[in-house]
């Protein structure tokens, strides 16, 4: 019987295995990351509804005061210092926010390179697979057919000595 030949592309095969497994991982890091950036994003702008609210609710209150006369000079100036503090605050929110989004949308394209490359790299494997697979059918068709013939020889060797014995 001959021996077995072993599969010499073995080596390629645990690679692309290996690169299968770390594009699965670098996926799942991405998906986690854009997560995380998004509920920044969400933080944020629940954020800036509180402020954008706080400052609605001080300028009614004011003009509330105004109107019915409560409000004092000294007073309305604080409380108009506050409102100013609180657009600063809402500008300062809107251009976090702003900069979240650019953040989340690069996220969102490290997700896109992530699952390409994990695509790529199970196709690659796949195919590494359906190789070694038809490459083993090959093998064993041939080794197959090596001692189909061996044996046929055998057969006829043995056929052979057995009518000299006989004759």
């Amino acid at each position: 019987m001959a021996k077995k030949e072993k599969y010499r592309l073995e080596p390629l095969l645990t690679m692309k295995e290996r690169q299968k497994r770390d594009a699965e991982i670098a996926l799942a890091k991405a998906i986690k990351a854009l997560e995380e950036e998004k509920r920044k994003l969400e933080k944020l702008n629940q954020l800036q509804s509180e402020v954008t609210k706080k400052r609605e609710q001080s300028r009614a209150e004011m003009s509330d005061k105004v109107s019915s006369g409560q409000s004092m000079i000294k007073h309305s100036q604080f409380h108009l210092g506050y409102l100013e503090k609180l657009k600063d605050d809402l500008e300062k929110v809107g251009r976090e926010i702003k900069e979240q989004e650019e953040n989340v949308e690069h996220f969102q394209d490290k997700l896109k390179r992530a699952r390409r490359n994990y695509i790529d790299a199970a196709q690659d494997l796949d195919v590494m697979k359906k190789h070694k697979e038809l490459w083993l059918k090959k093998r064993d068709k041939t080794l197959s057919a090596l001692e189909n013939k061996q044996l046929g020889e055998l057969a006829n060797t043995m056929h052979q000595i057995n009518k000299m014995k006989v004759g």
